[in-house]
């Protein structure tokens, strides 16, 4: 059986989009976005993560011809997860706009904090360089009581962390400390003062940044924080 590829369901997601209601996830659940493939492997899948909403990915769970597809799947092929794929590659601040025509996620957020361990930044490329080079334009757009990058340390390493360390980076993953992520606020704190990254149970998404790309990161909070 041939590779079930996007194209080979596109009409079948139209359709679906149209006779169907889809229901929204609850506003107030916190969700976080799952690692991102390169943009590269995305293209070839078929997928353009520049233009990709993460609510296009749930519409295609809801295929019936992408379900029909899949259970006519012979067993001896490998198995494909266009879903999986799709949500590796999309963008959580894009809107569809087949189904939101004119709408946007601009300014949907009040506050964000890019939190980042000081031992694993090395391996984040991509968010590194971002920090060095783009914060600064982000808080003239947005001003500082709407962003803040805090930087953490793990603490001191034993032998057995060390090595634990040493093994989740050559199996693809970061230092100790974990990936950076951002995590964005719906709404002002109490008594006037920021979110920090002790908040992360009050925010209203919570985004792991591991693969995401340096100019995604700003278009992602020039989008969805106010201006100042």
């Amino acid at each position: 059986m041939a590779r079930l590829t996007p194209s080979l369901i596109v009409a079948a997601y139209y359709f679906h989009c149209c006779i169907h209601l889809i229901t929204a996830a609850d506003e107030s659940s916190k969700t976080v976005t799952q690692t991102r493939l390169p943009d590269e492997t995305c293209l070839k899948l078929g997928f353009d993560p520049s233009n990709l909403s993460c609510e296009t990915c749930r519409l295609l769970a809801e295929s019936p011809t992408l379900q029909k597809l899949q259970k006519e799947h012979k067993d001896n092929d490998p198995p494909i997860d266009l879903v999986a794929e799709c949500r590796s590659c999309c963008q959580s601040y894009k809107v569809n706009p087949i189904l939101h025509p004119g709408d946007s996620l601009r300014g949907k957020y009040k506050y964000a904090v890019l939190t980042y361990d000081k031992n694993s930044l090395e391996h984040y490329g991509e968010t590194k360089d971002f920090i060095e080079r783009d914060v600064n334009d982000v808080l003239s757009f947005k001003g500082e009581n709407r962003f803040r990058v805090v930087a953490t340390e793990s603490p001191g390493m034993d032998a057995e962390m060390m090595r634990m360390m040493m093994m989740g980076v050559m199996m693809g993953g970061g230092g100790f400390g974990g990936p950076p992520k951002l995590m964005l606020f719906e709404k002002k704190k109490k008594g006037g003062r920021g979110w920090s990254e002790e908040d992360e149970e009050e925010a209203g998404e919570v985004i792991s940044l591991r693969g995401w790309k340096r100019e995604d990161i700003k278009d992602m909070l020039m989008t969805l924080l106010p201006s100042a």
